[in-house]
């Protein structure tokens, strides 16, 4: 299940670029040294990735709470024909997500101080920056943390969403580090193609849900051993 997440990171990073690719753009790196400017690109994404840990954790543990027998391939599955269905319904959900009314007042919060961030130039607040970005709405993070569920520990829970953040790594990293290695053309291109990309996730949580032993701990159910007896 781990490489799904490394994965799931590798192919959300096209529609991070298009949505935080603004703020990535933005950051305040571009006037260190070439050593610095990756320095700085490296701890705004360490903050990213540390908030999806956090909440992977979260959600691990709610997972530990789950039954694995029952609730956990209900959950597999029925997550995965929602994605199809919401896909095959509209090809651009994922950008119309926002967060919900109770949390809005939250990242309205939020978007304030990542813009009061952007002008600062310490490697912490490029930190700071990153963390706060974390937990911007995202449709594919919310996909991920629904998968980190399955993991069934805190511990597990976290370890998937650090290796879906290092996922995005790459793309995020590249358009921070050359303002023009993608254009808006190609990251409009690139949310286009992103509804594919969830319906294979979508198969391959249905796939897992399938897979998981009828019983909670995977056990058979015990059986009394016949014993012969002498006469």
């Amino acid at each position: 299940m781990l490489y799904l997440a490394f994965t799931l990171g590798l192919m959300s990073s096209l529609h991070c670029v298009g949505m935080c690719g603004p703020i990535a753009l933005a950051l305040p790196v571009h006037h260190r040294s070439t050593f610095g400017k990756l320095l700085g690109i490296l701890m705004y994404n360490a903050g990213r990735a540390t908030t999806y840990s956090l909440l992977g954790v979260l959600f691990g543990l709610v997972g530990s709470a789950l039954d694995f027998g029952g609730i956990q391939r209900g959950l597999s599955i029925g997550t995965g024909i929602i994605l199809l269905g919401t896909v095959a319904y509209s090809s651009h959900w994922i950008d119309q997500l926002s967060a919900p009314l109770p949390l809005q007042k939250g990242v309205q919060w939020v978007k304030k101080r990542l813009g009061l961030l952007l002008s600062r130039r310490s490697f912490p607040a490029l930190f700071l920056l990153g963390t706060l970005n974390g937990l911007l709405p995202c449709g594919l993070v919310y996909m991920a943390l629904i998968s980190s569920i399955a993991m069934g520990n805190p511990w597990e829970g976290g370890l998937f969403m650090a290796l879906f953040g290092a996922g995005t790594l790459p793309a995020m990293s590249a358009v921070a580090f050359v303002k023009t290695f993608i254009s808006t053309k190609f990251r409009n291109q690139a949310r286009r193609l992103m509804p594919a990309f969830v319906a294979v996730v979508a198969i391959l949580l249905i796939v897992r849900g399938f897979q998981f032993s009828e019983s909670p701990s995977g056990a058979k159910t015990a059986r009394p051993i016949p014993v012969c007896h002498g006469e």
